[in-house]
């Protein structure tokens, strides 16, 4: 109907699923058939940013079914899940196995995942399953990318990532003065803190409001960010996926309050190349918007990462190889 696809087209939409960081979902939907339209898709969505709010809509409203299923079969692995945060300790600890984290899964062999986009030398992202821990139930693709910029210079692209305005490389359409605002910080050195975030989503009407709760990671002296889900006294209750030390099953809803609570992880990690002549940028992404991993997969494996490193390289790259 008009009405829907007015709606569809409000970019708070976009916001919503592309921003995975700051102001960043139900296991999968049942397989109804196995279509291939990855290059039709692709051609919609790679080069028109701007479709995405109407693609993700539908999406949703409509429960469109074109799973991937037969992305990454060979592959497994994990992904740390949510943790209690009570404490300074607590916070350091987990942030601890956060980055612990990041960097084992870029150590992984590329034997172990899927090539998903690969643009020469220049950007390659592939994605795996996540067949053991806490989501593994969810059907959603854990994604990583290694890109190379020329001409950028490593603790500038960071410095300015790791402030609010420096976050709309992810999203052009987030709200900086929402992404400045954290619930508690804890702070370990000159170097090194870490906060505790929740970011709300608008949604467009029919579709119920996202948040999240996260605790990002700042590892200035080795250029790190991470952001996770956790769990967080600040808004009590959890994902579907954490369950707490008293229950002998998860009980959390879907839904409370504060509309569907989300659940991600995210790494950032940049360093100059081995020549100083540019920097490479490597990132992490996962994403569960309780939307079905159908939606989630195509947009985060397919549709991300390409451009954030072209706003990137639009802002930070400099002078070619001379």
């Amino acid at each position: 109907p008009p009405s829907f696809l007015a709606c569809a087209a409000d970019t708070y939409l976009a916001s919503s699923v592309l921003n995975v960081c700051v102001l960043n979902s139900q296991p999968s939907s049942p397989v109804i058939s196995e279509v291939k339209p990855q290059a039709i898709i692709m051609v919609v969505v790679a080069p028109y940013f701007a479709m995405l709010p109407l693609l993700v809509a539908i999406f949703v409203r409509y429960k469109i079914i074109i799973p991937p299923t037969k992305w990454c079969k060979e592959t497994k692995g994990g992904l740390l899940g949510e943790e209690y945060i009570q404490s300074k300790q607590d916070a350091f600890k987990y942030a601890s196995k956060a980055v612990e984290e990041g960097y084992s899964i870029w150590d992984e062999p590329s034997t172990n995942w899927e090539t998903m986009h690969k643009d020469g030398d220049k950007l390659h992202v592939e994605s795996r399953r996540i067949t053991e821990g806490p989501f593994a139930t969810s059907g959603i693709l854990v994604t990583r990318a290694t890109g190379t910029i020329i001409g950028a210079d490593a603790d500038e692209i960071y410095d300015h990532f790791i402030t609010p305005e420096g976050l709309l490389l992810l999203d052009p359409t987030m709200d900086v003065e929402e992404a400045a605002r954290y619930i508690e910080r804890y702070t370990k050195d000159k170097k090194t803190y870490v906060d505790v975030h929740k970011s709300f989503n608008a949604m467009p009407p029919g579709v119920t409001d996202r948040y999240h709760l996260v605790l990002n990671g700042y590892y200035t002296k080795e250029r790190y960010f991470f952001c996770k889900s956790i769990v967080h006294d600040s808004i009590p209750g959890a994902s579907p996926y954490f369950e707490f030390a008293n229950e002998t099953s998860s009980t959390n809803p879907i839904q409370d309050e504060h509309g569907v609570r989300a659940v991600n992880t995210f790494h950032f990690h940049i360093q100059p190349t081995q020549d100083k002549k540019g920097v490479v940028v490597r990132m992490i992404n996962y994403v569960d918007f309780q939307v079905g991993s159908t939606m989630m997969n195509w947009l985060i494996s397919k549709a991300f990462f390409p451009g954030v490193y072209e706003r990137i390289e639009a802002m930070f790259g400099g002078a070619s190889e001379n």
